[in-house]
């Protein structure tokens, strides 16, 4: 994806390309002192940082500081800069639905009044007992968000997903630490995954994530467009 000003490398792994609809799923690695072009998406974006510090710089208000665990969400129109500090910058994530011409480096005209707004994986609105004990909903449409959420799930060992479906949603799953495997029950196969996989689902598609092979599972992602039936069963 053509993104980075100068350095860095920036490639979606969920996207168009595989037959995703709602969502783009990207890898962005920006080393220290560099950044993106300037970034404005017809729709909305969610990026998570893996790792790393710098800003979020919007084309008006305030840069918005990032470590890690921070999520940040846009506007459609809404127009932003990303900028590693002293380190290396690595976010996952990318615009929901996807944007047309951005492989290419092409933008949207911004619109007036549209906001880059700070999150962090800390301070969730809500949780989602049928995922996990600590599956954390910080992304979605309880802050505002329509089509990109960014949901934060730990899997203890030997936890596993209530198996279930999202009727119209795809959902994407980005591992961040751990193993384990995900069973697609709609097609009877289970597939074994590690941390730096991202696991894609169709809508409609009976799953469960499981932490079977002895260590915690740490993920970002979740259902797009956001699931409002699953919602329903938030604490």
């Amino acid at each position: 994806m053509a993104i980075c000003a100068g350095a860095g490398e920036a490639y979606a792994v969920v996207g168009p390309a595989i037959g995703a609809r709602h969502r783009t799923m990207a890898v962005l690695r920006l080393p220290a002192g560099e950044a993106t072009i300037p970034l404005c998406h017809p729709g909305e974006a969610v990026w998570y940082v893996v790792e790393g510090s710098g800003v979020a710089a919007p084309a008006v208000g305030e840069p918005l500081e990032l470590d890690e665990g921070t999520m940040i969400h846009t506007e459609p129109g809404a127009a932003y800069e990303i900028e590693a500090g002293g380190a290396d910058l690595v976010l996952v994530g990318g615009p929901s639905p996807p944007h047309p011409g951005l492989a290419q480096g092409e933008q949207e005209e911004p619109r007036e009044g549209a906001r880059v707004r700070r999150f962090h994986r800390d301070k969730p609105a809500r949780r989602v007992p049928m995922i996990s004990k600590d599956a954390r909903l910080v992304v979605f449409p309880g802050v505002g968000a329509e089509t990109a959420n960014m949901n934060y799930v730990r899997l203890q060992p030997g936890e596993e997903n209530v198996a279930h479906a999202h009727a119209e949603s795809e959902d994407t799953i980005f591992i961040l630490a751990g193993r384990g495997t995900v069973v697609d029950h709609s097609h009877e196969r289970t597939l074994e995954f590690a941390a730096g996989d991202m696991i894609h689902v169709p809508p409609a598609t009976r799953h469960a994530v499981r932490a079977d092979q002895g260590v915690e599972i740490v993920s970002v992602g979740g259902p797009c467009p956001p699931d409002s039936a699953m919602l329903r069963t938030a604490e």
